[in-house]
């Protein structure tokens, strides 16, 4: 559950920005700097799904043997 919200939150960020970038109206400084304040909190979110994901095929191959 935890790693598709964290998914969503990223791909809700990255369309956003994709399309904002395709209008005049859509303040695209203002949207780089929010970025660069969460960027902590979005490095966090995706190395948070690369552990999980690590520590899960590591649980995985230590049943299996």
């Amino acid at each position: 559950m935890a790693k598709n919200l964290t998914l969503a939150i990223l791909a809700i960020a990255f369309i956003m920005g994709l399309i904002g970038s395709w209008f005049e109206a859509f303040d695209m400084e203002g949207y780089v700097n929010f970025l660069k304040g969460f960027a902590p909190l979005y490095m966090t979110l995706i190395a948070s799904i690369g552990a999980n994901s690590a520590l899960e095929k590591y649980k995985e191959n230590k049943d299996v043997k």
